[in-house]
C-alpha cells in the first residue's frame, strides 16, 4: 500500500487558504485514481476533513522550532518511512529551503508566491536579490540583509534540487527564474465546477455585491465598502433597487471594518458572514450577482469560483488570475482601488440582468491536480 503513497511536505499550516485548497484538490484527484496523499507538516492547526479533504493523512513531525532540528527530523522521518524523494511534492518557498537541506534532489516543488508577493519574506532584502524588486523601498539593517541573504541561499539550494518546478502564472515565472535561475512550469490552479448555476430570480430589485476572503488590509475590503456608500449616495443604482454587499470570511479587520460600514451610513446594506460551510459559500455565491475582488494578490481563485457560478467579477488588474480573463464580458479589470473601482461596481449593476446565469470557461481543479500529477511523475 506504501507504493501507493504520494506526499505533500508543506511545512506550516496555521489556517484554511489558497495553498490548502490545492492540498485538497489534489488529494481528491489522486483519491479517485486509488491513490493516497500524505501530508507531512511540521504544525497543522486546521481540520483538512471540514474542507472536503477528508481522506487525507496528516503526519506531523515533532521537533524543536529550531531549523536544524526541523531540517534534521524531516531527514530522518524520510528515511525511517523509506520514502522516495520523486514521489514528494514540496509547496512554497519555506517547504523549498526545508527540502534542500533535508530531501535527496528529486522531488517536485510547487511555489504559489514569490518573494514579490510575501511581504514577511527576508529574501527580498538579501544581496543577491535587492536588485529585482527597485521598486520595493529596503529600508534595513545590515544584519537583517545578512539573513536574507542566507534563507535566500537555502531557498535556492531547494529550487535547484527539485526535479520538477511549478508556478502559477507567466507573471511568476518570469520573477522566479530571475530570482533562482530555473525554468518553472505554469499550471493555473482551477475550481470545482457545479453541475447546475443557480437560476438568479428575475425581477428581484436589487443588485447583491459579494466578496469572499480574508478580512485583512491587503484585501481591501475598506475600498469596496467606502464605493458601495458612494454608490447608494449618489443613487447610481436606483432604479434597480436596493444594493446589498455580503462579506464572507474571518481576520484582523472584522470590527474595524463593520465599524467603517456604519460611519459610512451603509451599517443596514451590509452583511457579516463570517466563515462558512462549502453549501453555505454556495448559497452565498447563488444568492449574488457580483463578486468583487480589488486585492493585489497572486492568483484569486473565488474570482474563478464566481465566475463558474454565473456571477460578474470586478478584479484589480495585478492579481494573477487576470492572465486567464481577458476577453470576457463578464470581467471587469480595475487599475486603482478608489475611482476606478466605484465605476466598475456602478457598471456591473447596470449589466447584471444582461449576464445572469451565464458563465465563461475557466481552469478547473481537476485540470491543475492532472498536470502537477504529471508533471511530477505519479
Amino acid at each position: 500500500m506504501k507504493y501507493d503513497c504520494y506526499y505533500v511536505f508543506y511545512p506550516f499550516i496555521s489556517g484554511f487558504g489558497g495553498i490548502e485548497r490545492l492540498i485538497v484538490d489534489l488529494v481528491r484527484f489522486l483519491n479517485k485514481q486509488g491513490k493516497t496523499l500524505v501530508l507531512i507538516a511540521f504544525q497543522n492547526r486546521i481540520n483538512f476533513s471540514e474542507y472536503g479533504g477528508e481522506v487525507l493523512r496528516v503526519e506531523q513531525i515533532c521537533c524543536r522550532r529550531k531549523l536544524h532540528a526541523e531540517s534534521a527530523a524531516l531527514k530522518r522521518y524520510v528515511q525511517e518511512h523509506d520514502i522516495r524523494s520523486d514521489r514528494i511534492l514540496a509547496m512554497e518557498m519555506r517547504g523549498a529551503m526545508y527540502a534542500g537541506m533535508a530531501l535527496p534532489a528529486g522531488y517536485s516543488l510547487h511555489i504559489a508566491d514569490p518573494p514579490s508577493l510575501l511581504p514577511s519574506d527576508l529574501t527580498k532584502y538579501s544581496f543577491s536579490l535587492a536588485r529585482n524588486y527597485p521598486d520595493q523601498k529596503i529600508d534595513c539593517s545590515l544584519a537583517t540583509r545578512g539573513r536574507g541573504q542566507f534563507v535566500h541561499l537555502l531557498t535556492k539550494r531547494g529550487v535547484r534540487k527539485a526535479g520538477h518546478s511549478i508556478t502559477m502564472t507567466q507573471r511568476n515565472v518570469e520573477e522566479l527564474y530571475a530570482a533562482y535561475g530555473v525554468e518553472f512550469a505554469k499550471v493555473p490552479p482551477g475550481v470545482r465546477i457545479p453541475e447546475v448555476v443557480a437560476r438568479k430570480p428575475q425581477g428581484h430589485g436589487r443588485i447583491r455585491f459579494l466578496s469572499v476572503c480574508r478580512l485583512e488590509p491587503s484585501k481591501r475590503i475598506d475600498a469596496i465598502i467606502r464605493s458601495l456608500a458612494v454608490l447608494v449616495k449618489e443613487r447610481q443604482t436606483n432604479s434597480y433597487g436596493k444594493t446589498t454587499l455580503r462579506i464572507v470570511g474571518e481576520g484582523s479587520q472584522d470590527q474595524q471594518l463593520k465599524d467603517l460600514a456604519k460611519e459610512c451610513g451603509i451599517e443596514s446594506l451590509v452583511e457579516f458572514a463570517g466563515l462558512v460551510s462549502d453549501e453555505e459559500l454556495e448559497k452565498a455565491y447563488a444568492e449574488s450577482d457580483i463578486f468583487v475582488m480589488p486585492a493585489k494578490q497572486g492568483y484569486g481563485l473565488p474570482g474563478l469560483e464566481s465566475l463558474a457560478r454565473g456571477l460578474q467579477l470586478i478584479v484589480h488588474r495585478d492579481s494573477g488570475v487576470t492572465e486567464f480573463l481577458t476577453n470576457m464580458p463578464q470581467v471587469q479589470i480595475i487599475d486603482n482601488f478608489d475611482s476606478s473601482l466605484t465605476e466598475a461596481m456602478n457598471q456591473a449593476a447596470v449589466m447584471v440582468h444582461q449576464s445572469a446565469g451565464k458563465r465563461p470557461s475557466v481552469p478547473t481543479s481537476d485540470e491543475w491536480a492532472s498536470r502537477i500529477v504529471q508533471l511530477s511523475g505519479w
